[in-house]
């Protein structure tokens, strides 16, 4: 679990549920199902742009969460499809 800026981490579970609202069909669409964080940076981008999106639109405190999920992405990338990973809890 990655460390976040007020010190605590970030579980598996919250990052599902980070990412629920904004599937894709592609890499965070994989990291929502599997788990897989593939090489490449092509994950980073596409989170990186739904922050972008967010902070446009004000929101500044889901920008926030999905930045935690970025961080979390960079601390294990590269990683393979986690085994039970929709069942993990919190």
């Amino acid at each position: 679990m990655s460390e976040l800026s007020d010190g605590t981490r970030l579980s598996d579970h919250e990052v599902r549920d980070r990412l629920r609202k904004y599937q894709d069909g592609g890499p965070i669409s994989a990291l929502f199902e599997t788990g897989a964080i593939a090489e490449g940076g092509v994950l980073e981008e596409a989170l990186d742009h739904v922050m972008q999106e967010l902070e446009s639109a004000g929101q500044h405190d889901e920008a926030d969460r999905v930045g935690d999920v970025l961080t979390y992405v960079c601390d294990l990338h590269p990683r393979p499809a986690v085994p039970n990973w929709v069942n993990r809890s919190a």
